[in-house]
């Protein structure tokens, strides 16, 4: 089992006015979150969920593992110029980026130095009134230097104005919580298991109680330009 390891990690829910997986949002966020992987050592890889609604059953849409940059990117975020036309029978579901790889992690038995993940906030909700669209959790380990967390800890404001940020919170957590000597639970890549309390979660305006677990409130930043 991999030893677990502490992360610095920034919740930001965004407005439904925003969809951070069309293009132009991404490449915003993208640009920022470079601002931290430039910093560390390795090559970030990239695995995105989205599921083809023309088929019956529904089924995943083919990405497989990938890299980072813009060639990447325009793979899976919608409306890019490969996916211009196609994305319309797409329902997205999740991007996450690791550095190292989940596979690197897996075999060295480690847990990452980075990890980001960009959730539909909609995905699964029948409600016709959202409070917020997606969710974005930020985390980088805590034992990385000072400098790195400082740079998320900017990084994570920053997406907070691109996606006008209905809340943002931040924590320290563990990558999972022990249960018995030998097993965990609630794995952060296991992002909508473990951050909110079961009950509904758009009839009002969000709040730190929407969470299961403890978070601390930060700022909402004025939306940029």
């Amino acid at each position: 089992m991999a030893k677990n390891r502490e992360y610095d990690l920034h919740l930001v829910l965004g407005s439904p006015s925003v969809c951070p997986w069309k293009w132009k949002t991404w490449q915003r966020i993208a640009q920022e979150l470079n601002e931290v992987l430039s910093s560390l050592d390795g090559q970030p890889t990239t695995y995105s969920r989205q599921l083809d609604r023309s088929t019956k059953p529904t089924r995943d849409v083919a990405f497989g593992r990938m890299a980072w940059g813009d060639q990447v990117h325009e793979r899976w975020a919608h409306d890019s110029p490969k996916t211009l036309g196609k994305c319309d029978i797409w329902e997205f579901a999740d991007t996450q980026v690791w550095l190292p790889s989940r596979i690197i992690c897996q075999r060295q038995k480690r847990r990452p130095d980075f990890y980001f993940q960009l959730l539909n906030g909609a995905l699964g909700t029948t409600t016709e009134t959202l409070r917020f669209s997606s969710v974005v959790v930020l985390g980088v380990a805590r034992d990385l230097p000072e400098s790195v967390k400082l740079r998320a800890q900017v990084v994570a404001k920053k997406l907070g104005e691109i996606l006008d940020a209905k809340l943002c919170a931040f924590k320290t957590r563990s990558w999972a919580i022990s249960f018995g000597p030998l097993a965990v639970i609630d794995s952060m890549d296991s992002l909508d298991t473990w951050l909110f309390r079961v009950g509904p979660r758009h009839a009002g305006e969000p709040t730190l109680a929407l969470l299961k677990e403890s978070w601390e409130l930060r700022p909402r930043p004025e939306r940029s330009a």
